[in-house]
Order: structure tokens, then sequence, then C-alpha cells
């Protein structure tokens, strides 16, 4: 016997809440994913100032030139 053409009022139900959940969640999901790509670029950005700081602590940049 092939299935019904229209859905169940459960599977309804179920479809419109799956659909609110993701109409709601979306703003939620970006502004997560924002954060975490501001938390990455800080994390870079002091890894960056480290290790040119204990490159310079080292003597191993030469800055011949660059103190003018």
């Amino acid at each position: 016997m092939a299935p019904a053409s229209r859905l169940s009022p459960m599977a309804g139900l179920l479809n419109a809440m799956a659909r609110l959940y993701i109409r709601r969640a979306l703003p939620i999901i970006a502004a997560e994913q924002r954060a975490v790509d501001e938390a990455r670029n800080l994390n870079h950005r002091l890894r960056d100032a480290r290790d040119f700081a204990d490159t310079a602590a080292a003597g191993y940049i030469d800055r011949t030139g660059l103190e003018a």
C-alpha cells in the first residue's frame, strides 16, 4: 500500500517546531560564531606578539635601520 500523501498532525507539529527552532537559532549561532572568530583572532595576535618578543629578546631580529 502506498504511503498517504499528507502528513499526520504530529509530523506537522514536529516540522513546525523544527522550523521555529532553526529560525530562532540562526542569529544565536551567528553571534557565537563571531565570538569564536574574535577569540581565535585575539589568540593569533597574542601568540604572534609573544613570538616576536621572544625573538627580539633572543637577539634574532636585525633592527638595523628600523629605529630611524
